[in-house]
């Protein structure tokens, strides 16, 4: 078996598309439409945060907790 861990930086965490994970929910890093971004809780169909740009919303949702997902999302 071979583990590959990367010392990943929050700024790639927290990029446009990305999934996070944070202990039991899931998190979307989308943009909004007015150019700001926006942080949904998928696990709760719910926006929990609107930014103006991507360094406050990294400032305000850093955590050692969050993991960048490697998923597919398909949408029906």
């Amino acid at each position: 078996m071979k583990i590959n861990f990367k010392n990943i930086k929050p700024e790639d965490i927290y990029e446009v598309g990305n999934l996070i994970r944070n202990e039991e929910y899931l998190y979307l890093v989308v943009r909004d439409i007015d150019g700001g971004y926006l942080i949904v809780n998928l696990s709760h169909d719910q926006v929990i945060g609107r930014y103006k740009t991507i360094e406050e919303l990294i400032k305000f949702n850093e955590s050692q907790d969050n993991v960048l997902v490697n998923a597919e999302i398909n949408v029906f």
